[in-house]
């Protein structure tokens, strides 16, 4: 499957958006950045007709996969 990943990660006290590999955002509260994360994946799937996955960093440190809009 081709597309993009948005992870959530936690990051100097709070949580750090990345896009790949690359911090696009940070933000002080996870709820806020999985709000960001879910909007911006949906928009890119819309636009761009490909996948994009969310993933976010639990309280044990590993990743879920929450969503990836684009994909029937």
């Amino acid at each position: 499957m081709s597309g993009s990943i948005l992870r959530l990660l936690r990051s100097g006290g709070g949580w750090q958006l990345l896009d790949g590999e690359t911090p696009i955002f940070w933000f002080p509260e996870r709820a806020k950045g999985l709000e960001i994360a879910q909007l911006m994946a949906e928009a890119r799937a819309l636009n761009h007709g490909e996948p994009v996955t969310v993933q976010a960093q639990t309280d044990d440190g590993e990743l879920e996969t929450l969503a990836t809009p684009g994909v029937a």
